[in-house]
């Protein structure tokens, strides 16, 4: 089953480990006053996913919407940020022709 499957899954929408970090949470976001009782729809972020599929107490942190995402980008920059850019190996073309006619009369 791959990430999307499960995340769209029963198996994940009762999770008991997502549940009990909910109710941990006080059905809060752990980082912004947004709170389920306020119509805030709660995530459940990876902290790890060394246990997908079978996630135990300590692996999902309960956020809102906007710190999910905010959180995501933080860590993906983070672990983008170590990693050494692909570059081509582009030869140095030098031209000694002028790019235009310089004989072509402009009309």
């Amino acid at each position: 089953m791959t990430y999307g499957d499960y995340i769209q899954s029963n198996a994940w929408r009762t999770n008991a480990a997502r549940l009990r970090e909910f109710e941990a949470a006080g059905f809060a976001c752990r980082l912004c006053p947004a709170q389920a009782a306020d119509g805030t729809t709660l995530e459940s972020h990876h902290r790890t996913y060394d246990r997908l599929g079978c996630e135990v107490d300590g692996d999902l942190t309960a956020l809102c919407s906007e710190c999910h995402r905010a959180v995501t980008s933080f860590l993906r920059a983070r672990r983008y940020a170590l990693i050494q850019p692909l570059r081509a190996d582009v030869k140095t073309v030098r031209i000694d022709a002028p790019l235009f006619d310089p004989t072509r009369e402009v009309a």
